[in-house]
Order: structure tokens, then C-alpha cells, then sequence
């Protein structure tokens, strides 16, 4: 549950000049709403999916104090409709809330009229909308990681299948530039080409794992001028064979070293020009990893070795390619992880609709929102904004 009452046993540390978080909340301080792109204006191109008769809040008015409220670390239903509650007059304004001429004041909706909202809109709209502002409000990316994450929280508790989401964020800042809902029935696979369609990839290295290297996504990503880099795992039988049969000890490779979860690990990667006889569209260099794991509680040492693919020119070198590898699984620890233990998303259990779907796009706006302004913590971040009703408004574009 959101508290807003602070700790008050610990005491405050002050940061030192040079401390990130500093830097971060003194640039999200210094935001000009008249530079960032009103979000506003992109929550009024969702249509409404409820009836006219007896609408007392508009639509574009409940998104975006949705929005606010989960910048300011809002988790549930119930607690964006405290936020909403405990707003000020103004903020309700600037949201544009529904004004009560009877009681000379700004109305926000309840817990009960957000909850329903959000459960009937239509959910590609609104990614449509987010993915719109975000685009807006960040930079082209160099690269894009493209992963899924399913919501434990929507399983029924007698088994099924649950709502399974495919994003796209980006290496450098870690903004979610796209999101899509798979489908009961159907794979990642099938969603990969939609959830791409609206990005201009001209240039721009996706990175994906073993599930979708696939030759028609290779056709389809070097169709829009794109770069891949693939991995090859045993599902790809032929072509993981080919590749494991390739002269490794004479390829150039590259070697870094890192401490985490409490392992040492060792990478070394291995490139060669991709053979004329590989038979994967457009390849251009292939390349094998190994990693080098030691426990270092217990001392026990596990050896992985993988294979991957790549359109990237023929004279990339390893340490190229093996940042593009790191930095596609920053995905796990920049998007899915922030959203398990900051916003506890799998933890409730909304299955109503397109909830589930629509709380995880907010969460996505939060993030990429506060990782635009240079936070790096999302769960400091999230503190700072709650502390002030200005500060989400603000990150938004929202003039106040």
C-alpha cells in the first residue's frame, strides 16, 4: 500500500555536489512545461469507450490525473483515487477535472470512476497515446531491446493464462517507446512486427532474444533499414549447428569481466564474417559468447557458451556487439524489475478488462517520463514526486 506519511528514524544524508540523484532532481526542478510536450493533448485523441448519457468526467481528465498519480508512486486504483482526493484546487484544474458550480469548486473523480475508466479503454489506444508523447519528448535511439513480461498478478488462481505485454525500450535512456498486448493463442512472435510499426527504425539496432530469430523478422527489420543482433540457441537446431562448427580460435574477440548477484563473471566474445552458406537473411557477421560464472560464496564455476547473428557490417568488432548484448538485457533490470519491486505490479490481483494493461502503460509513462529527466532511481524518483503536487504536473508538460 502507498504511504504518504514519511520515516522519520532514519537520518537525512545530505549529497554531495557531484551525486547523481542531485543532478537528477535539480534538472527535474528546473523543467520548463513550455519545452515539454503537453501530455494533455495526447490523452484527447483516446476515444471514450463509455456512453454519453450522464458523463460527468471527461475522459482526457481521468488519464491524465491517472498519469499524475502513478509519477507519484500511485500502485493501485485505490490509491490513485487518494491522490486524487488530496489534490489541491489548482492541480485539479490544470487536470481538468469537472467544476461543480453548486459547490464553487473542482470535482476529481472517485476510485470507483477511475477503476471503470481504465478497465474499458481500449488499450492500443492508449499505448498509441503514451508511445506518442514519449516519441515527442526523447531523442532517436541508437538501439532498441524487445522483450515480454507477463503480469502474474491477472493468472486466475485455478490456471490459465494470464495478460502477457511485449515492450520496446530503448539501450541508452530506457524509455518505453512502444508496448503491445499478446493475445491468448498466439506467441511474441505474431506481435514483434506490430509493436514495431509505429517506430522509425531507420539505422537503429533492435536487439531480441533466441525466441524471435526468426528469418522473417531479419526480411522485415532490413526492410526498414535496421540493424539486428540475434541470439542462436538449440531451438534453431541447423543454424545453431553451423555456427557451433565454425574456426572460433581464430576469430577476433573481446573480453570483459563483472561482479553481480554475487557472482563473478567473465565474457568473451568471438566474431567471424558470417559464411555464404549460413542461409539467414541479410547476415553479416556471426558471433559466439562464452561466460565464465564462479560463486563466489561457494566457489562453484558454471561455463555457457551461446551462439548469435547479426546484420551489422563484417567489421564490427566484439566489444560493439557485446555492448549491444548488455545493453539489450538492461531490459530485465530498467523495465520489468522496476515495475515487480517499485510498483509491485504483480502483486494485485486486477484482471477486469484491459486494467492490467492499461495500470502497466502508466507505469511505462512514469518511468521513461522520470528517466527523460535524468533520474536514474525510479523509487527516489517517485519519492520526490510525491512530495510535491507540482512536480508530476510538471514532468508532464503540464503548465502550472
Amino acid at each position: 500500500m502507498w504511504l504518504s506519511k514519511p520515516m522519520v528514524c532514519e537520518r537525512a544524508v545530505p549529497a554531495v555536489a557531484s551525486s547523481p540523484i542531485l543532478a537528477a532532481l535539480t534538472r527535474l526542478a528546473s523543467l520548463d512545461p513550455d519545452q515539454v510536450a503537453d501530455l494533455r493533448e495526447y490523452l484527447t485523441r483516446v476515444p471514450d469507450p463509455r456512453k454519453r448519457r450522464g458523463l460527468r468526467h471527461p475522459l482526457g481528465s481521468v488519464l491524465a490525473l491517472a498519469a499524475a498519480a502513478v509519477a507519484a508512486g500511485a500502485q493501485s486504483f485505490t490509491a490513485i483515487g487518494e491522490w486524487a482526493a488530496d489534490a489541491p484546487q489548482w492541480a485539479l484544474a490544470r487536470l481538468g477535472t469537472r467544476f461543480d458550480p453548486r459547490r464553487d469548486r473542482h470535482v476529481p473523480p472517485d476510485e470507483a470512476t477511475i477503476r471503470r475508466v481504465l478497465c474499458d479503454i481500449d488499450g492500443d489506444d492508449l499505448d498509441a497515446a503514451v508511445s506518442g508523447w514519449i516519441a515527442a519528448t526523447t531523442d532517436t535511439p541508437a538501439g532498441v531491446a524487445v522483450d515480454g513480461k507477463s503480469l502474474r498478478g491477472t493468472f486466475a488462481r485455478t490456471g490459465g493464462a494470464g495478460a502477457h505485454l511485449l515492450s520496446a525500450l530503448t539501450h541508452r535512456d530506457g524509455t518505453v517507446l512502444a508496448q503491445r498486448q499478446v493475445t491468448a493463442g498466439t506467441s511474441e512472435i505474431s506481435w514483434i512486427q506490430p509493436l514495431l510499426a509505429t517506430l522509425d527504425l531507420t539505422g537503429v539496432v533492435v536487439t531480441a532474444d533466441a525466441l524471435h530469430t526468426t528469418r522473417g523478422l531479419a526480411r522485415y527489420l532490413a526492410r526498414r533499414e535496421a540493424h539486428y543482433v540475434f541470439t542462436v540457441k538449440a531451438n534453431q537446431h541447423r543454424l545453431h549447428a553451423r555456427l557451433a562448427a565454425l574456426p572460433w580460435p581464430a576469430a577476433g574477440h573481446h573480453i570483459s569481466t563483472g561482479i553481480g548477484h554475487g557472482r563473478l563473471e567473465q565474457r568473451t566474445i568471438e566474431v567471424l564474417p558470417a559464411p555464404a552458406n549460413l542461409d539467414f537473411p541479410h547476415a553479416a557477421t556471426v558471433f559466439q559468447i562464452t561466460r565464465y560464472r564462479t560463486d563466489r560464496a561457494t566457489g562453484t564455476r558454471e561455463t555457457h557458451t551461446g551462439y548469435g547473428i547479426t546484420n551489422l557490417p563484417a567489421g564490427t568488432g566484439p566489444a560493439t556487439i557485446a555492448g549491444h548484448l548488455r545493453r539489450h538485457w538492461e531490459i530485465e533490470n530498467r523495465l520489468h524489475w522496476v515495475r515487480d519491486t517499485t510498483y509491485r505490479e504483480d502483486h494485485p490481483r486486477v484482471r477486469t478488462g484491459t486494467a492490467p494493461r492499461a495500470m502497466a502503460t502508466l507505469r511505462n509513462l512514469a518511468i521513461s517520463a522520470l528517466r527523460t529527466a535524468g533520474h536514474t532511481s525510479i523509487a527516489a524518483a517517485l519519492r520526490h514526486t510525491a512530495r510535491d503536487t507540482t512536480r508530476p504536473l510538471t514532468l508532464f508538460g503540464i503548465p502550472t
